[in-house]
């Protein structure tokens, strides 16, 4: 099979090359999924520049690469009952907290993983558009969890047109909170076409237009982001950063304010269910707005990693 390894850490993506290797076999517990599409996250490529050794280690070269996956179940490992050969799935390959290594392979032909972390593939929904929403979908629902988000909550998104950002204020509006977010000013409608009450252009200085906000959810790590959330956090509010790693664990929280720097978990397929189940009602859904095929995957990541992509990039593999 064709698969996108990863040879050694650059930031260039000279380190990543299509290659043929043997196609894996499923063993116990485990399916063997043709993938029929997967995306890009920030994850991907900040794993492949060697940013994030400490908190998802890549042990040994060559690794396997990519998350998000689409596609359909072609063999099956000793005492999988469920889900069944021919069926449609998605996934996360496993991301795990405590900084144990990862186990990618969605940019690839086929992908084995664990049949309890997958999920029956919302119908409605096509493989490139399934496959946007899991790595994505599964942080925003456990950002907003973290934040223990309810009807009425004030709450506001930092970096609401990216990938979780997008799904963030879907759920959040799902979830009845006031959405407010933070986006470039040509991106502020594509953002309130999604459900955000009130949108701040990202270069104007947010801090001093909020206060008394319930939750943060940053999705950038922009300089500055934890002082910042502090300002316009009431006593006792939340916050929850998928990026702010350095600043973090410097910054002194103050007027009881809970703050917690999250590991997205994907060792389950629950978050999926719940997600499949809000996709199939139209409460959430994916932005793709390029698409590439897994043979031009490398120019997929460079696009990415400019941080300008509205919603997703898509990866379709033949």
């Amino acid at each position: 099979m064709k698969a996108l390894m990863l040879k050694e850490f650059s930031q260039d993506f000279s380190g990543v090359e299509l290659m043929d290797i043997k196609t894996p076999r499923p063993t116990k517990g485990e399916v063997l999924v043709r993938v029929l599409a997967s995306s890009v996250n920030p994850i991907d490529f900040k794993g492949m520049y060697g940013w994030l050794q400490k908190q998802y280690p890549i042990p040994s070269f060559p690794a396997l690469t990519g998350f998000d996956v689409a596609g359909v179940v072609v063999a099956v490992g000793e005492g999988v009952e469920r889900p069944k050969l021919g069926e449609a799935v998605w996934a996360s390959l496993p991301t795990q907290r405590g900084g144990k290594p990862l186990r990618m392979g969605a940019y690839a032909q086929f992908a084995v993983l664990p049949a309890a972390k997958c999920g029956i593939a919302p119908t409605c929904l096509s493989p490139a558009e399934v496959a946007s929403m899991p790595v994505v979908a599964i942080t925003a629902l456990q950002a907003l969890s973290a934040l223990g988000i309810k009807h009425g909550d004030n709450v506001l998104i930092i970096g609401g047109s990216g990938g979780t950002g997008s799904c963030a204020i879907q759920v959040a509006k799902a979830l009845g909170a006031h959405v407010t977010t933070t986006c470039s000013e040509k991106n502020m409608e594509f953002c309130r076409s999604l459900g955000a009450d009130v949108c701040i252009n990202y270069r104007d200085t947010w801090q001093d237009k909020l206060k008394d906000m319930d939750a943060v959810y940053d999705c950038i790590g922009e300089s500055g982001v934890c002082a910042k959330s502090n300002k316009v956090l009431k006593d006792g509010g939340k916050f929850v950063s998928i990026a702010a790693w350095a600043e973090f664990y410097q910054h002194k929280w103050d007027r009881e304010i809970q703050a917690t720097m999250l590991e997205m978990d994907s060792t389950n397929a629950e978050t999926l269910e719940t997600l499949g189940e809000m996709l199939q009602d139209g409460k959430i859904k994916p932005t793709v707005t390029q698409t590439f095929k897994l043979e031009n995957i490398v120019d997929a990541l460079k696009e990415a990693a400019k941080g300008r992509t509205v919603g997703k990039i898509g990866i379709e593999i033949d």
